[in-house]
């Protein structure tokens, strides 16, 4: 009779984790930028995001390239044998470096995307919340700061993150 029981609690519980799995399976096929397209353009799974105006990223990598183009051509050869041969590779790390942050900045996330469902933030408070022996999960008010400008109380939001 606990054996018959026993399975039947399994059965029961391994159903219930495959209809959780196959919920999940559902929630992930459709990305929100696949349901929140908006203006912007998605390449690579929606990993890269580009403003609907692309021209002015093109503009500025252009201008970016040229300019560097014309001093590597022009003034680095002269720089290098006359002066120091760490400048035109100090200059080459920078241009790397401007170029790579133009691209960071380019294709990154700019906030467009919507906030979570109410079913996510709810799950997402779930994973978060810890138990503290009291029941519930305790969470400290957010730390404030309030300061006078022009005699005006202004209360700042302090970020503990450095």
């Amino acid at each position: 009779m606990y054996e018959k029981r026993a399975k039947r609690i399994r059965e029961d519980e391994l159903r219930q984790l495959e209809e959780q799995r196959n919920s999940a399976i559902k929630m992930k096929q459709k990305k929100k930028w696949e349901v929140f397209p908006g203006r912007n353009t998605f390449y690579c799974g929606g990993r890269i995001i580009m403003a609907q105006r692309a021209g002015l990223f093109y503009l500025t990598l252009g201008l970016v390239v040229v300019t560097s183009s014309i001093f590597f051509v022009c003034d680095c050869p002269y720089l290098g044998q006359k002066i120091s041969p760490a400048i035109p590779i100090v200059s080459a790390v920078l241009f790397l470096f401007v170029v790579s942050n133009l691209f960071k900045t380019s294709f990154s996330d700019p906030g467009i995307i919507p906030r979570a469902t109410r079913a996510e933030a709810m799950d997402n408070e779930r994973q978060e919340s810890v138990d503290y022996g009291s029941g519930a999960a305790y969470r400290p008010p957010p730390r404030t700061k309030e300061i006078l400008i022009k005699n005006q109380t202004v209360k700042l939001k302090v970020s503990l993150t450095k």
